[in-house]
């Protein structure tokens, strides 16, 4: 029993936290007292902008992701700074940690192909050497005839240049083919983490355009509540109302004024994570000079989509240069067995002295057949071919995972488009319903319960809309990433000239 208790708490202790993180990301917020159904679609997924790419694993170790910080750089600029979106992602695209890390593995990964590189190409190199020493004869058995114990102090000098090549070297060979892949696969690695850059830079600057819209939107809300509070003051002076309707109105405006400094508190924090993420100094003050608008989503034949995502997307190309690079490492492993050929040559002078040089040189083949290796080589070849079946096996699920990517980015974009015309819709309604209100209560018909209640009907309907737009401009966006397009087409796809 005590077991299935805690299963069962174990359920719900998950399924709260999910929904917690799902409220969170999708900035759902309260607009009144009580609860209202959202007429829109929050954030399609919980926003990760380091998942469904294929950068170093070693990303994921770290407490936060790499993709979320940056190095700032620059002075601060006095006043408040203009910052367009193409301004964002250019700053971004610099100083972004996440693609910082990545051109530093590609560094790693150019380093390693030249590493593979110097085993195949000839050393060469110069050393000269100055030699004094004395022979003790003793050694020799020479004290019977006479010879002296030790032979004096004598000195030579040498100057001669090396050549070590290796002729024949299949292992090197493969190796060198493998670490070229290898570098492949980090330059799309690196490719991808600039899409990668550009959806976490633009998703926040769009929450950021979101969160200044709708802080507008409170302090309009604030206005015309304090408007609606003063005038059933008056009335309630002139015993035209009774004074419940001027305590209800004190509420909403009140509860207003708590909207404002929500909403201010939220666009502080959410200029400083966009701060954080394109690299900006975090003292810089500064203001969007793009706002959130809401275009029509492109067409969205879902063949070509798939087609471009096929042709476009990093991720993929770097899968497939890491299997290639496998199944070279494969053949590298398996050469193993072959034999080996290698040229040394050391040629110069040697002498007393500089002056009065002896030439002298030698030329050395070596080949180098294994026989027995203690069955080293097939634990060799069994470890790269299971590496090249993993790999074998990710650039499958890439494949797979893209057109998930496509297909899901697609249903997303579809149910945001409903949600904005639902949206646009019910505000009309809302503002519509605010201004009968109005009129009624001019001439007495109603009383300031139904005022108030649709003026908070429209500070809801306004808010459903900054949210759908938001999320309609956000599926957009993934769809992109999904094709592997975010760099080229996100001004064009969220209507930024």
């Amino acid at each position: 029993m005590k077991r299935s208790l805690w299963s069962f708490g174990r359920t719900v202790c998950f399924t709260l936290g999910v929904a917690i993180c799902l409220t969170t990301n999708g900035r759902t917020q309260s607009t009144g007292s009580g609860s209202y159904p959202q007429n829109t679609v929050d954030t399609p997924r919980p926003f990760n902008p380091g998942q469904n790419t294929t950068n170093p694993s070693a990303f994921a170790v770290q407490s936060q992701n790499p993709f979320l910080g940056s190095v700032p750089t620059g002075p601060v600029f006095p006043g408040v700074l203009d910052l367009s979106l193409r301004a964002a992602v250019d700053v971004a695209l610099r100083t972004n940690l996440g693609y910082i890390d990545s051109e530093q593995d590609h560094q790693r990964s150019r380093a390693a192909r030249l590493r593979a590189l110097s085993t195949l190409l000839p050393q060469i190199g110069v050393e000269s050497t100055e030699d004094y020493r004395n022979l003790v004869m003793d050694a020799l058995g020479t004290e019977k005839l006479g010879v002296p114990h030790v032979v004096q102090g004598y000195n030579y000098q040498t100057a001669h240049a090396t050549l070590q090549q290796r002729v024949v070297d299949v292992q090197a060979l493969h190796d060198l083919k493998a670490s070229s892949k290898e570098m492949e696969a980090s330059a799309a690695s690196m490719a991808d983490a600039r899409n990668i850059v550009v959806l976490a830079s633009v998703s926040s600057y769009l929450l950021v355009a979101a969160s200044q819209t709708r802080l507008a939107t409170a302090r309009a809300q604030f206005a015309t509540a304090k408007t609606i509070e003063s005038i059933l003051s008056s009335r309630v002076v002139h015993d035209l109302s009774p004074q419940i309707d001027e305590i209800r109105a004190h509420v909403a405006m009140r509860s207003a004024e708590l909207r404002v400094t929500l909403a201010t508190t939220t666009l502080e924090k959410d200029k400083l994570a966009l701060t954080r993420i394109i690299g900006l100094p975090i003292e810089q003050e500064f203001t969007l000079t793009d706002g959130l608008t809401f275009l029509e989503g492109p067409p969205t034949d879902q063949a070509e989509l798939l087609s471009k995502a096929t042709e476009k997307r990093q991720d993929l190309r770097a899968a497939r240069a890491r299997l290639d690079a496998a199944e070279q490492s494969v053949k590298a492993e398996r050469a193993q067995r072959l034999p080996s050929v290698e040229v040394l040559a050391n040629g110069g002078e040697t002498g007393i002295t500089y002056g009065h040089p002896y030439r002298d040189y030698d030329v050395e083949g070596k080949i180098s057949v294994p026989i027995f290796t203690g069955r080293r080589i097939e634990a060799d070849v069994l470890d790269a071919k299971a590496t090249a079946n993993r790999r074998r096996a990710e650039y499958a699920d890439t494949q797979a995972r893209a057109v998930f990517d496509v297909r899901t980015a697609l249903l997303d974009l579809t149910a945001a488009s409903k949600s904005v015309e639902v949206s646009l819709e019910n505000q009309a309604l809302a503002v519509e319903g605010l201004r009968q209100a109005r009129d009624r209560f001019d001439v007495g018909v109603s009383n300031a319960a139904d005022l108030i209640q649709a003026q908070q009907s429209v500070a809801e309907a306004e808010d459903n809309r900054i949210a759908s737009i938001y999320a309609h401009q956000v599926a957009k966006l993934m769809l992109i990433r999904a094709t592997g397009t975010a760099e080229q087409d996100y001004l064009s796809y969220l209507g930024v000239h």
